[in-house]
């Protein structure tokens, strides 16, 4: 339970620093940046963009990585640029649109990035017991570690 603990104060620190980070980028932009994104933004009008595909390509890589004991590191630093994202498009909008702007960019982030993001974070969760039972395998030999990758990997799948 204190793992579960730890886990959790960890991936709370790097969604929270993520969102921060986020939201002072914006202001860090040069003036000709910050000009030619708000042109982009306003020109935003009928923008269309499939994330399911994106999101599934990236959560199979990590799946993939998490058999070599990268997948870990990486996908840490995926949610942390998830969470960097939400922030920069909160400040974005806000400071463009003011008020129907910071409405307009909740609704979406409630629709697409939150629920990517939530099951991120438990993706990694699965991942890390991946990359966990096959570093047992690896170093210490347990035979029964086979069985369990094998259903943790059946587990990640049916997220």
């Amino acid at each position: 339970m204190q793992h579960y603990k730890k886990y959790q104060l960890f991936i709370f620190i790097v969604v929270i620093f993520g969102l921060i980070s986020g939201l002072l980028y914006y202001n860090f932009l040069s003036s000709e940046l910050k000009e030619t994104v708000d042109l982009t933004v306003r020109s935003m009008s009928n923008f269309q963009y499939n994330a399911i595909v994106k999101d599934l390509i990236v959560f199979s890589l990590l799946l993939i990585t998490s058999f070599f004991l990268i997948g870990i590191p990486i996908s840490i630093i995926y949610l942390y640029y998830e969470c960097l994202s939400i922030g920069f498009l909160i400040s974005i909008f806000f400071i463009n649109f003011k008020l129907g702007g910071l409405l307009f960019i909740l609704i979406y982030i409630i629709i697409n990035k939150l629920i990517t993001t939530f099951l991120l974070i438990i993706f990694i969760k699965k991942i890390y017991n991946i990359s966990k039972l096959v570093l047992n395998l690896l170093i210490y030999k347990e035979r029964y570690s086979i069985d369990k990758i094998i259903i943790n990997f059946k587990n990640c799948i049916y997220i």
